[in-house]
């Protein structure tokens, strides 16, 4: 097999697939062409955490469950050099040394998360052949509420905000696996602009180190942990109640430093300039089809045609209040409307409060850098 820095061939896959049985080779398709399979929805995480918003405990069978996940992805790997490394929460765990301590587990994680390299996919699926994994896109069927599970080739294969990317484990019958411990892996694809710097969640550049991985040893295997400062940047965009415990825990065992929130606040502020722009460019467009004598409903319907907001049906009760205002407002210029509409959606409130967040959790950070001198110092 090729090195990552060489692409295999679609030879040399076919002749990892050749060395497959036939059943899984062979599996059912759709219309398409495609394998596809029903599953019922994923089950809510609620119920695993406590009332103050920090994980439960898990049980001794939760964290052989978690252990042999961790241990199976290492294996996933093995042998190849992809630029690979894990997401979410479970990296706090595994900082904390779970891997030696299962008391270290911060609590129970629903799901392994890993990003990958868009410009890898082709050689990750040859590595995902030889171990009997594959690439699937699920969705939600909207009659039925049940789970489609696709599967695809590397090419057809991903980001998409209607499709969730994942890693899934298929039987000699080329049905999907549910006797692993390891499977259904969450895929985040590492975007990387012009310059080959990787994109963060608004398309901006975010630090080249965020994404390179940090290599731990769990139970023989080699597992790739996330930058603590990347960890911590998504950990405060999702913002979930049990984020910001988690984020509470990931500062707290000192992984987190000055630098990642310099890092942090440089990348939150571009995105701020991003998200004006971004505004600028749409309402320049809806500006030049109002006129003074146009009332709410009218401007609405301008408002909602326009390709982005057309598609963001869960917006129409704000864009109808946005077009109220802009009707009542004298002055219907691009920059009296972008203002408009920055103050009705609170996006420099939005902004000031991840400021005044980052500024409490540099505070933060400077105090158990102290206490740590300290207790060197004693």
């Amino acid at each position: 097999m090729n090195s990552t820095n060489q692409i295999p061939t679609q030879e040399e896959i076919s002749k990892i697939e050749s060395k497959m049985p036939e059943e899984l080779r062979r599996v059912p398709k759709n219309q398409a062409g495609y394998y596809e399979e029903e599953m019922p929805p994923w089950e809510s995480f609620d119920e695993k955490i406590d009332e103050n918003f920090f994980r439960k405990k898990p049980s001794p069978d939760v964290v052989k469950r978690m252990n042999k996940s961790i241990e199976e992805l290492g294996q996933l790997f093995e042998g190849s050099d992809l630029n690979w490394h894990l997401d979410g929460a479970l990296n706090i765990s595994l900082m904390n040394g779970a891997g030696k301590n299962p008391d270290k587990y911060i609590g129970e994680h629903k799901d392994v998360d890993i990003s990958v390299e868009k410009g890898e996919l082709e050689a990750m699926e040859a590595q995902l052949l030889k171990k009997g994994y594959g690439f699937f896109v699920s969705r939600i069927e909207n009659k039925t509420g049940k789970m489609i599970m696709r599967r695809v080739r590397h090419r057809d294969f991903d980001d998409s905000s209607i499709e969730h990317l994942l890693i899934v484990a298929i039987d000699e019958n080329g049905k999907l696996r549910r006797d692993t411990s390891l499977n259904f892996v969450d895929i985040h694809i590492i975007q990387r602009n012009e310059e080959g710097n990787p994109l963060g969640i608004l398309g901006t550049p975010m630090p080249g180190k965020w994404v390179q991985p940090q290599p731990i040893e769990f139970h023989g295997k080699q597992i790739n942990l996330s930058h603590p400062g990347k960890v911590l940047y998504y950990k405060l965009h999702q913002g979930r109640n049990y984020d910001f415990t988690d984020t509470q825990q990931l500062i707290e065992m000192g992984e987190v430093t000055e630098e990642d929130i310099d890092d942090i606040e440089r990348v939150y502020e571009d995105e701020f300039k991003t998200t004006i722009e971004h505004g600028r460019n749409i309402f320049e467009i809806i500006a030049d089809q109002i006129s003074p004598e146009m009332n709410a409903d009218t401007i609405f319907d301008i408002i909602q045609s326009h390709p982005e907001l057309k598609k963001r049906g869960n917006m129409n009760e704000g864009l109808k209040k946005l077009a109220e205002k802009i009707a009542e407002a004298e002055n219907k210029s691009v920059d009296n409307i972008l203002a408009i509409a920055m103050n009705l959606f609170g996006v420099e409130k939005n902004q000031n409060q991840k400021r005044q967040e980052l500024k409490l959790l540099r505070q933060k950070v400077k105090d158990i850098k102290e206490m740590e001198q300290i207790r060197k110092e004693h």
